[in-house]
Order: C-alpha cells, then structure tokens, then sequence
C-alpha cells in the first residue's frame, strides 16, 4: 500500500538519510523549497496535497521506505532504506499521443505506455505540445516511478508492456 501522509520529522529524517538540503528536495519533487522548510518548521501541518505526494514519491524513487508508527508496540514513525526494484531509463519516447517508458523491475523489462489522460491530468493543460507532454512527465517522474513500482509489484509475472492507470497513483494526486 503506498505511503500518502508523512509527518514533518520524517521528511526530515529522510532527507537526512539521502544526505539531501531542503534544495535538493524541492528540485527533485518540483515543489518550492518554502514548502519544504515550512512543513519541516512546522508552520502548517502538511503542505498541499499534491506537493506531499510529490515529496514521498520523490524520496520513494531514491530508495527511502517510511515506517508508520506503531501505537500498539510503543514504535514511533521512521525512514529507512528500501531496496530498489525499479530501474528505469530517463529518456521518454512517443508515438504522438502516448509516452512510452522502458524499466526492469526485479530484473525483468517492461514497457510502461503512459496514456495522454494520465499527462493531461498530472498537469491539467490539456494543449500541450509534444514536447511540453514530455516535460510533465519529467517534472513528475518520482510520481510516476513510484505508480509503476506499485502497479508491478503486484503483477505476477512482471508482462513485457503495460499501461499505467489513474488508480496506480495515490489518491488526491489529481
């Protein structure tokens, strides 16, 4: 079940554990970098929605796993490292109307069509040019990793081509 809510002290815990500045964060999840040092300095609760996603999913891509806390046994919430199954290349090709993505997960290639809904709907612009569908992809590719790292750790065996869905994204993501 992916992670939708960290607390302020985990984003920090994480960063630290990626040897990250709130900078690097904010680059890597395309929020501001006041988002992140308000959340952090806890100013408000948690930032937006989609700026929350976008910093779990980016710090899920560079192989951190949040522990909830554990009421029962006394266990705070925490970070730690998380092997990486998903490996993926940067570049993003097309056919006009999709993007097409190449991983390996768990050693395995796969395809991953991303349809022009889930672009449109990552960056609510429904005109955008070929290359400007590429740069939504690109400004939310810890969002997207993370929605393929879910869809096929649930698959059995891991198929050589699949479409990414709504529902591979957590809820609130559009």
């Amino acid at each position: 079940m992916p992670t939708t809510t960290i607390s302020a002290t985990q984003c920090a815990a994480a960063r630290a554990l990626l040897g990250w500045t709130q900078d690097e964060l904010a680059r890597n999840a395309q929020v501001a970098r006041a988002t992140i040092a308000s959340f952090e300095g806890k100013a408000r609760i948690e930032p937006m929605r989609r700026n929350l996603l976008a910093i779990i999913a980016s710090f899920e891509a560079a192989g951190v796993a949040f522990v909830q806390e554990d009421v029962e046994k006394g266990l705070g919430a925490g970070v730690r490292h998380r092997k990486l199954e998903l490996e993926h290349k940067t570049d993003v090709r097309d056919d006009g109307h999709r993007m097409f993505l190449s991983v390996r997960f768990k050693g395995q290639e796969c395809t991953v069509i991303i349809p022009r809904e889930i672009i449109d709907d990552l960056d609510n612009d429904h005109d955008r040019s070929l290359s400007g569908r590429k740069d939504v992809i690109q400004n939310a590719f810890p969002l997207v990793l993370t929605a393929i790292e879910e869809t096929l750790r649930d698959l059995r065996p891991v198929p050589s081509r699949m479409t990414l869905t709504h529902a591979a994204f957590p809820p609130g993501t559009f």
